[in-house]
């Protein structure tokens, strides 16, 4: 038990069930893997985790949620007015949160977009998303300089694909370039 009462044993089988469920929708895809093998991975029966989770999309749900509750923290957590070191503090922390989250995530969405988009949190998703674009824009930023927000962060996610589908250098070392692209991009192709 932990010191608020909850029994641990019941958080860390949920936090390692969408550990496992993330793993698996990136190789295999959310259609295509089962409640039934995701409880197999963990070593637990289908009923044990039904405990957690009654179905695929509230596994789905989570992750997401996850993923997002640290999205919508960065926007939150961002100076405002932003300034030039605000906008860099914020890339840096969408940069770390991406690398949390790891290859996994991207591939994620990737291969299963069509069934994110179609879910409730697909909208939240979305939503927090243009919130970040409009944190990181400057204030009356027009199509051009958000198109260069969208592309900056689309750096972390290009680099992470990279390093898992082309020999073209480790995750790390792309991620690590990625930030001073992704900033040279924000700030009109002028080098960091």
């Amino acid at each position: 038990m932990r010191s608020d009462g909850v029994d641990s044993r019941r958080t860390d089988t949920r936090e390692r069930a969408v550990g496992v469920a993330l793993s698996l929708f990136a190789q295999r895809g959310y259609t295509a893997t089962s409640l039934r093998e995701i409880a197999e991975q963990l070593g637990i029966t289908k009923a044990a985790l039904y405990f957690h989770f009654r179905t695929k999309e509230e596994i789905l749900t989570a992750i997401l949620r996850g993923y997002l509750d640290g999205i919508n923290a960065l926007v939150v957590d961002a100076a405002r007015p932003l300034t030039a070191d605000g906008q860099e503090a914020l890339l840096r922390g969408f940069a770390a949160h991406q690398e949390r989250w790891g290859l996994d995530l991207v591939m994620l969405v990737r291969q299963n977009y069509t069934e994110i988009h179609g879910l409730p949190i697909g909208a939240e998703i979305k939503s927090a998303m243009r919130s970040l674009i409009e944190s990181l824009s400057p204030e009356g930023a027009g199509p051009e300089q958000r198109l260069r927000v969208r592309l900056a962060l689309s750096a972390f996610q290009i680099a992470a694909v990279t390093a898992s589908i082309e020999d073209d250098g480790d995750e790390a070392t792309l991620r690590a370039s990625a930030y001073p692209i992704a900033l040279e991009i924000l700030r009109g192709g002028k080098p960091v």
